[in-house]
């Protein structure tokens, strides 16, 4: 992110004052609204020990001057209360890396019998190198496991389940050559990068396959109208904007995030988490 950025963020932040709790304030009201969807998705090749296997997905949490300590406490309740197999983080965990290490400390602690697997995203790296080195061992601490250009297999009976992401493709440095082999050799791949942005340069990797894409970083347009994005946070513009959507034979699905950068505003575009069903086709 360059300078301007860092600038305008800055100047935004007094808009965090702005009171959420009033519908007559509505784009700002609805920014601090979480809505909690129920979504399945089936495949004939998932083995049949994965079937009805639960995830717990949440991305783009934003913790700082629109997102405060109550919201963090209120979206821990409620994805432990999807009891899940498995809880997704998928990155952007505040506006910089400051404050995303202090997201580790004011959140309770998740709960799952797979555990807690996080992606990184690009706000997660606004902040010098030893800054991201304490953010990874604040979350390993705190009982969160990052991937960085990384894999794990998750393992049921003779079948096996891949967890993988790259690398932020805006702020970070992603390799999938460490994906390759344990992506070849599990029985269902699910990548979990933090930004859509990335999937046309993972289309193109000769030896990377997977199933199911997770992703978010998009904020669902944040304010849309008319079912378009006024101001995209994607280089693809609307391409990847939100939902369920299937590129290359792929699926993928798109969250709204949880938190918002820049404004506290949404408009089209409410903030999510996901209980998601993987299904074994008949």
């Amino acid at each position: 992110m360059g300078k301007r950025g860092h600038i305008i963020r800055k100047l935004l932040r007094f808009t965090g004052r702005i009171p959420t709790r009033y519908k007559l304030l509505f784009p700002f009201w609805l920014s601090s609204q979480l809505s909690v969807t129920h979504e399945e998705a089936a495949f004939p090749h998932l083995p049949p020990a994965f079937d009805g296997f639960v995830i717990a997905f949440a991305s783009d949490i934003h913790y700082g001057p629109f997102l405060k300590r109550d919201r963090a406490e209120d979206l821990a309740q409620r994805l432990n209360a999807m009891q899940a197999d498995l809880i997704l983080l998928g990155g952007d965990y505040g506006e910089d890396t400051a404050t995303a290490i202090e997201l580790f400390h004011v959140m309770p602690a998740l709960q799952a019998p797979y555990g807690v697997i996080a992606a990184i995203g690009n706000h997660d790296r606004i902040g010098s190198n030893d800054a991201f080195e304490k953010l990874l061992s604040r979350m390993k601490d705190w009982g969160a496991d990052p991937l960085l250009n990384d894999a794990r297999i998750i393992q049921k009976d003779d079948a096996s389940l891949c967890i993988c992401a790259t690398d932020d493709i805006r702020e970070g440095d992603p390799d999938f050559a460490p994906l390759f082999s344990q992506a070849k050799d599990s029985n269902f791949v699910l990548y979990a990068p933090h930004s859509p942005d990335i999937l046309p340069v993972a289309f193109q990797q000769k030896h990377f396959d997977f199933d199911l894409v997770l992703t978010g970083h998009t904020h669902g347009g944040q304010v849309t109208l008319f079912g378009r994005t006024l101001h995209s946070s994607s280089r693809y513009g609307d391409r990847y904007r939100s939902g369920w959507l299937k590129e290359e034979g792929k699926r993928i699905f798109v969250s709204n995030g949880v938190g918002t950068s820049l404004l506290p505003v949404r408009l089209g575009a409410p903030a999510q988490i996901h209980r998601i069903t993987l299904k074994r086709a008949k």
